[in-house]
């Protein structure tokens, strides 16, 4: 888990905004009821799954580790999402969510065995 330490700053503010970002949208979408913001959420949702996905695969110790399989989990699931918000496929959207959900799971297991 040391090299992930290494991850530039600006990468780990770029995350964090994309997360805040992503509840403010959809809180937003729930409370007004806006289809629009839903679409935007859901797109900011594919990109920080994407971006942490890349950064925990890029910089895992071994592919297959706990981490790198994590990342390659968040990588599969931003993908799906991005398919499923422009295909409309509420079935790829439970897909892109199983797959994030195992990504950080495992993620919370490389950091649990780790310490």
């Amino acid at each position: 888990m040391q090299p992930l330490q290494e991850v530039p700053d600006w990468v780990h503010r770029g995350i964090v905004f994309g997360i805040l970002l992503y509840f403010a949208l959809f809180l937003y979408a729930e409370y007004a009821n806006d289809p629009l913001a839903q679409l935007a959420a859901n797109f900011v949702f594919a990109f920080v799954a994407l971006g942490v996905g890349i950064v925990l695969y890029t910089y895992a110790d071994r592919p297959l580790s706990p981490v790198g399989g994590a990342g390659l989990c968040l990588l599969i699931g931003g993908i799906v999402q991005l398919l499923a918000v422009i295909l409309g496929d509420l079935l790829l959207n439970a897909v892109a969510t199983l797959a994030v959900f195992a990504g950080i799971g495992l993620y919370i297991f490389a950091v649990w065995v780790e310490s």
